[in-house]
């Protein structure tokens, strides 16, 4: 018998566990909330925990704003080695001993990463080019040439160096794959390296929420208690654009798609808002343009 989907809408953040993959984790939590749409926000290599935003229903349309945040990364890397994958699921290809262990001299060349570099991304990645997913070319040994892409990162933090290890804090912009920035360092280090931890400890635009576990979400379904308990509102996602309230007829025009007229001031310039009716309900998205009209772009039902 199938089961009627619910309509779920908001935000879950969840920490997800390491040896899954998030698009499996995605259908079991999708599954345990019996939901008719959702969908992750930037996934996290299996081998990786932490911070995995979960957006249902209606919060799939600020997903992008989870997905252009920047994050910070706990990783713990192993030295003199390489791998294919550029972690340690992978088959090591390289090898190469690491002798320095001058923090001063690491610290400076961590330094030199930050603010805006570039990148490339590695075979193990789903960027697709010509159509194709990179992880499935890497699979068969090939190697495709990649585009370099501009990264940012705003710091990184030493927290530990060994012979064999170093363990950083890196807090970066969209976009950043850590597995070939740890590579990257390491060749600037004069050496070879492959994440052997990765956690995303946090996204800087729903930083202060709780991680919610798997198991704790598993837990409160099996004893049938309130799961969406664990749902954060739409707006978190959204709380740095600036809010406009709009009167009945005002909203009932957004929700239409039509342009409303606004009356720009010192504290709304032209740009995207966040829009609510006069009971505080977020109706949608806008953007006030130049001559004063506020555009809908997004409206949530």
């Amino acid at each position: 018998m199938t089961r009627v989907k619910n309509k779920v809408d908001g935000i879950i953040l969840l920490d997800k566990p390491t040896n899954i993959t998030s698009n499996k984790l995605l259908q079991k939590v999708k599954f345990i909330y019996n939901a008719k749409k959702a969908g992750h926000t930037g996934s996290l290599d299996p081998i990786a925990t932490g911070a995995l935003p979960i957006c249902f229903g209606e919060a799939t349309k600020v997903s992008k704003y989870l997905i252009e945040s920047s994050k910070t990364y706990h990783v713990v890397a192993k030295l003199g080695e390489k791998t294919n994958t550029g972690d340690i699921d992978g088959i090591i290809t390289e090898k190469k001993a690491f002798t320095q262990t001058n923090t001063e001299h690491c610290e400076s060349i961590l330094k030199s990463f930050i603010g805006e570099t570039e990148q490339i991304p590695p075979m193990f990645s789903a960027i697709k080019v010509d159509g194709v997913r990179l992880y499935k070319q890497a699979r068969k040994g090939l190697i495709i040439p990649r585009k370099k892409r501009i990264i940012n990162i705003h710091n990184i933090y030493l927290k530990n160096l060994f012979f064999d290890s170093m363990e950083l804090i890196i807090h970066c912009g969209k976009g950043t794959y850590i597995r070939s920035l740890i590579e990257d360092i390491a060749a600037k280090l004069g050496t070879f390296a492959h994440v052997k931890k990765l956690r995303r400890t946090s996204i800087d635009v729903i930083k202060d929420h709780e991680l919610i576990t798997l198991e704790s979400l598993e837990s409160e379904h099996n004893y049938n208690r309130l799961i969406e308990k664990f749902l954060l509102p739409i707006d978190v996602a959204i709380e740095s654009l600036p809010k406009l309230s709009v009167t009945l007829i005002e909203s009932i025009k957004f929700r239409q798609g039509q342009r409303i007229k606004f009356a720009l001031n010192s504290e709304f310039k032209s740009g995207k808002v966040r829009v609510y009716d006069l009971d505080d309900g977020l109706i949608g998205l806008g953007l006030i343009e130049s001559d004063g009209m506020n555009q809908p772009t997004r409206v949530f039902n």
